[in-house]
């Protein structure tokens, strides 16, 4: 045989190779490009644990290179040092671009207390939870006033306001964020000279264009905030007569719950700590950079609603679902998510969007003339998004939607529904069929696809369900009535070809990683409440189909 016929044969044979590669795995291998359309490769891997090595597109961005830097466990509060009365502060933005600046406002309960301050970014870490950032020592504190969360009481604070509680407190230290900073989920930590400590959280923005976006839900921290005695909630505080419900809050306090961090170790951290073993591509903003700035998501091929994200403003409705219209996928790892719409006005000095309005008006009650806006723009009316005067169901943007909660138990299991079986979703996960998972994932609150019309208190409300949706979960739960009800775990494609997955329950970043705040509130057996690798495998699975387009058959 020749040798020009030799290289044909074998130019033949590298071209078919070509060509059948690209036919079998083309659509994994561009699953990173934006306005592709492809099928499920999850994670690179078959490890069920969802803790494997990232690879492809994973392997080399800002958060990798980040979380090989050495982590430090100081970033805990160790037991009897959190601050009740002994120092509070909160961050003046809920976040911050490199290059930019953020004043933290701090008191403390005697005048001249010596305090230093502590920057810490969460993350992996080898586990280790975080990296401190900065180190300011030596700060002499100024007594502004403190709110006494044991006996309920606002002592000295005499510059505080009402309507709403805003402490209007003298500035204490402006930080300057260097250029390097990597865009995350920040605490600052305050220790005072007794090293009683207390937390601020706040975000630093950037990667524009990163895979994913990950939103901190702040507008739902200050809801549940009751520092000064008042939130958006009567039940929110320990005993009820003690702490009052307002139409309106600031973000100009401490947070109350966790040492000042409120719901971030509770029900997002343990995304972000699998999120950043993993090494995904991902940025962060708060829900208020996407309140000002909605077309910010269309950088990204994926948004993650992270945690307990309750509350959002028209603006932020309109951004994401103009997203999921483009092509980007959108996950809600927590549950209800998009259930009251709000509006933000300036706080005392004109800053804007540091304070949330929420009158909470509804048909049910036939209140709506409470609302300033109603008769001027019902579009923006402060009620539930189901409700008929603003008549946007959540559903028809998450496909399920808020249904029940329970603080009589700590969680359920999550029960994978018989019919998903052949959800692609579910490929090597381990997940069987009518199994469950887990220890206290569902719940305390969870989501359920509802029929056409109705809701739970018959208020004439409206429910229109996203189309062709997928039921990953049904998980017997039980309601603060001790009624029998169900939670969901859903999927569904839009027109567009974008993925919108809905946890369907507010702990669902308990299955992926084990740190417990509260191991108690979570499960109530310890030694089960653990994170499940099946779960976390199932999570690889969605993370990867976030990102490209699907068929509506998917």
């Amino acid at each position: 045989m020749s040798s020009r016929a030799v290289v044909t044969i074998v130019t033949v044979f590298v071209v078919a190779g070509v060509l059948l590669g690209f036919f079998f795995l083309g659509p994994s291998l561009f699953s990173g490009s934006g306005g592709s359309t492809g099928t499920l490769s999850p994670g690179g891997s078959t490890d069920i644990s969802g803790s494997g090595n990232p690879t492809g597109s994973q392997s080399d961005n800002a958060i990798v290179r980040e979380n090989d830097q050495p982590g430090t466990s100081a970033w805990k509060i160790p037991d009897g040092y959190a601050a009740n009365t002994e120092i509070q502060a909160f961050a003046g933005a809920t976040s911050v671009a490199p290059g930019k600046s953020i004043t933290f406002y701090v008191s403390t309960k005697e005048a001249g207390t010596h305090y230093s301050i502590n920057i810490y970014r969460l993350g992996w870490y080898g586990g280790i939870g975080a990296r401190l950032m900065s180190a300011s020592p030596d700060h002499i504190g100024q007594a502004q006033g403190y709110y006494d969360q044991k006996n309920y009481q606002l002592v000295n604070c005499n510059t505080c306001t009402s309507n709403p509680v805003e402490t209007n407190w003298k500035p204490s230290y402006t930080l300057p964020i260097p250029n390097d900073w990597v865009t995350g989920i920040y605490l600052a930590k305050f220790i005072d000279k007794n090293n009683m400590q207390t937390y601020a959280p706040f975000d630093v923005t950037g990667g524009s264009k990163s895979a994913y976006v990950a939103v901190t839900p702040d507008t739902t921290y200050a809801a549940y905030n009751y520092w000064g005695k008042f939130s958006l909630y009567v039940e929110d505080g320990p005993v009820t007569d003690s702490v009052h419900k307002d139409v309106k809050v600031s973000f100009n306090k401490p947070y109350q719950d966790h040492y000042g961090a409120s719901q971030i170790l509770s029900f997002i951290v343990q995304a972000v700590r699998w999120m950043e073993m993993r090494g995904y591509d991902v940025s962060y903003m708060s829900d208020v950079d996407l309140h000002v700035d909605p077309a910010s998501l269309l950088t990204h091929k994926a948004f993650l609603s992270l945690g307990h994200d309750e509350y959002w403003t028209k603006q932020m409705r309109q951004g994401v679902e103009a997203a999921r219209d483009k092509g980007i996928g959108l996950a809600f790892l927590g549950a209800n998510a998009v259930y009251w719409q709000m509006r933000f006005e300036p706080d005392h000095a004109g800053v804007p969007n540091r304070t949330i309005i929420c009158y909470k008006v509804e048909a049910a009650h036939n209140d709506y003339a409470h609302d300033p806006m109603y008769g001027v723009d019902n579009t923006v009316v402060t009620t539930y998004f189901r409700d008929p005067v603003v008549n946007n169901p959540e559903n028809t943007l998450m496909g399920a939607m808020w249904n029940g909660l329970t603080h009589a138990q700590n969680g359920f299991p999550w029960t994978v529904d018989p019919a998903s079986a052949g959800s692609p979703l579910l490929k090597n996960t381990g997940l069987q069929p009518g199994q469950t998972y887990g220890c206290g994932i569902v719940g305390y609150e969870w989501d359920k696809v509802w029929p056409t019309i109705g809701t739970a208190d018959n208020a004439g409300m409206i429910s229109v369900p996203a189309k062709n949706v997928h039921i990953l979960s049904t998980s017997k739960v039980k309601d603060e009535g001790g009624q029998d009800d169900i939670s969901n775990s859903t999927y569904y494609i839009a027109p567009s070809g974008a993925m919108v997955f809905d946890s369907g329950t507010i702990r669902w970043s308990s299955a992926l990683d084990n740190y417990r705040p509260d191991p108690d509130k979570v499960c109530d057996s310890s030694s089960n409440n653990k994170s499940v690798p099946e779960m976390k495998a199932l999570m690889v699975n969605i993370m990867d189909a976030l990102i490209v387009k699907h068929p509506s058959s998917f």
